[in-house]
């Protein structure tokens, strides 16, 4: 006789939904675990039949199903997991709030997908647990490959005996009109030209949903883990963000001998201030090309014949 240990399940902030029809749509499986549930009865031993199935209870992407028991002289409702938990969350959940960082989706995005596929729809409180557990983690993986990038660029510096250079560049949520810049958030990157990966990141951001919401209600926010850390101007993330990797790098004992970004006057004026006058600015052709590409169209407008 084969008996297996009943485990409890864990109801993912109680984000769940039970239906006898558990025949329709789809669902996310995995075999080996579903198989594993399907071996034996947890009460007599003898084996379980999916299609015995009377109910099907969902918990975001992952589902368990009350399998009966065929043994007449038993007739006992059995839990089978459809995937692996762990601490009594399901892993698919954790991959899917980590899908979503990845791709940039939101849980109306995603959901419209998964609508499409006919597969049961995630909740926006699921989600977000989901999110603060994976968000730590990514970001210390991001950590680790920015580190290993900059000890990789700085081999390949000393190998050809010459100077650290780094191309920096920032990027916002909203597109600035180049009268207007008014994005909540904007990020930049530090890349080294020798490999091409990233060496360094920043984030700024303007806004943080349970700080506004308090202020709204002219109230205390909350203990959060709040992400805003940002009150001057969108247009004046950039040189902050610069400043801030190239500080992070140099306190590693790296010396930054030379930046190439854009054109932007006043992270041009800040670094020297800021960090260092020996610090050499050098134009990327990318952003070069576009400045004069303009100047050259408007004075070709501007000619009278």
């Amino acid at each position: 006789m084969f008996v297996v240990e009943e485990e409890e399940v864990s109801y993912e902030g109680n984000q769940t939904r039970s239906s006898e029809d558990w025949r329709e749509g789809r669902r996310i499986v995995e075999l080996d675990v579903l198989a594993t549930g399907l071996r034996a009865c947890l009460k007599c031993g003898l084996p379980l039949q999916l299609g015995h199935t009377i109910d099907i209870q969902t918990y975001g992407l992952g589902c368990l199903l009350k399998v009966q028991c065929f043994n007449t002289s038993c007739m006992h409702v059995n839990s089978v997991p459809t995937g692996k938990r762990h601490d009594r969350v399901w892993d698919v959940n954790s991959k899917l709030a980590t899908a979503l960082v990845h791709s940039g989706l939101g849980e109306r995005q995603a959901n419209s997908f998964l609508s499409e596929l006919n597969i049961p729809a995630f909740s926006y409180k699921l989600v977000s647990a989901r999110l603060r557990e994976v968000g730590n983690v990514v970001e210390e993986v991001a950590k680790e490959s920015t580190n290993e990038a900059l000890e990789k660029e700085l081999a390949a510096v000393e190998q050809k005996k010459g100077k650290l250079v780094v191309a920096v560049d920032a990027g916002w949520q909203k597109r600035g009109s180049g009268r207007a810049y008014d994005s909540k958030s904007g990020h930049c990157s530090m890349v080294g030209p020798e490999n091409g990966k990233i060496l360094n990141y920043s984030v700024r951001s303007k806004d943080c949903s349970v700080c506004s919401r308090a202020e709204s209600r002219n109230e205390s926010p909350r203990e959060h883990a709040c992400y805003r850390n940002w009150e001057g101007s969108s247009k004046g993330m950039e040189a902050d963000m610069v400043i801030e990797m190239v500080k992070d790098v140099q306190s590693k004992g790296c010396r930054v001998d030379a930046l190439v970004g854009d054109e932007d006057s006043t992270t041009i004026g800040r670094v020297p201030a800021n960090i260092s006058n020996s610090i050499e600015k050098i134009s990327d052709r990318n952003h070069l090309k576009k400045i004069l590409g303009t100047v050259f169209t408007l004075s070709k407008k501007n000619i009278l014949f």
